[in-house]
């Protein structure tokens, strides 16, 4: 899209991110924005005549959620300046900053570039980008040429393709981040505990309503034996079953406070999230609420 001083702030905000600009001389500026979106990510194409984007706090939202924008100018110069550093890119350098803090721009003469924005926290996120917001990465160096390569080559990709592209973009980026940290000394390498922490809780919340889900069966899912898996669990002061209990419990619970589950007889909600043995049932739900479930079921929809 097409702009003048005057819509330039609504075109970049529709785009990227909101900020206020300036410009040098407004009469006269002129700047284009083109906009691929590719599932969570997305690429934008800008052109411009120099201006200053400045996003300060007030343009970030209180809930919103934190992306990483990793930019390659194409042409012309910019400065990034983030977290106390500034990054003085040229043509085919890359800089990484992050939308949910403040960043101030500066785009000189023959401004080109593109931005891969993609997302920070969620399914498959990846580490924040502190360390390196506007630390400039020279386009000769390590993995700049490939990342930009695909970056330029994602611009003009069509169909299934363009998906497949852009996850791809989107490992690439990472693994420069990574390569980065590592070259220059800042890379804390990955918990592999916590990991193994993080897929048992993924298996668990995507097993809870089958019976035979247990700790032994979810080691085996996990490839680890049970006592490799109790061991984990027990760093973070966890066990596997009570784990798998405690959702079972809290899905338990919530139905029974749905208005919508009313008519849902408690035996039956407690089969659904694998909870066979009323008995034992009605136990969790005294020892956790201090009434049964069919009490604690009237209390919460009263």
């Amino acid at each position: 899209m097409d702009a003048d001083a005057t819509a330039w702030s609504d075109v970049v905000s529709d785009a990227l991110v909101a900020a206020d600009f300036s410009f040098s001389r407004p009469e006269r500026f002129r700047g284009r924005v083109t906009t691929r979106r590719l599932g969570p990510t997305s690429l934008i194409a800008m052109v411009a005549h120099p201006h200053v984007a400045v996003r300060a706090r007030e343009h970030i939202a209180a809930h919103a959620s934190a992306e990483t924008l990793l930019s390659l100018q194409l042409e012309g110069g910019a400065e990034f300046r983030q977290d106390g550093r500034t990054a003085i890119v040229g043509p085919g350098d890359l800089v990484f900053y992050d939308s949910a803090r403040p960043v101030e721009i500066v785009a000189a003469a023959g401004y080109r570039s593109l931005c891969f924005r993609f997302p920070t926290t969620g399914p498959g996120a990846h580490r924040r980008p502190d360390p390196l917001t506007a630390t400039t990465l020279r386009g000769a160096h390590g993995l700049a040429p490939a990342v930009a390569g695909l970056l330029t080559g994602l611009q003009s990709s069509t169909g299934a393709g363009a998906g497949l592209a852009a996850q791809q973009a989107v490992e690439l980026a990472r693994t420069l981040f990574d390569d980065e940290l590592g070259r220059r000394g800042l890379l804390v390498p990955d918990d592999p505990h916590e990991g193994l922490r993080a897929a048992f809780d993924e298996h668990v919340e995507a097993h809870l309503a089958e019976v035979d889900l247990t700790p032994r069966s979810a080691a085996a899912a996990l490839f680890v034996s049970p006592r490799h898996l109790h061991a984990v669990l027990a760093e973070a002061g966890r066990t596997p079953a009570g784990t798998i209990r405690t959702r079972r419990l809290e899905r338990c619970l919530a139905d029974l406070a749905d208005p919508a589950e009313a008519a849902t007889p408690v035996s039956s909600i407690a089969r659904r999230w694998g909870f066979p043995n009323a008995t034992r049932f009605g136990q969790l739900v005294r020892r956790h609420t201090g009434r049964t479930p069919t009490a604690y079921r009237r209390a919460m929809l009263a």
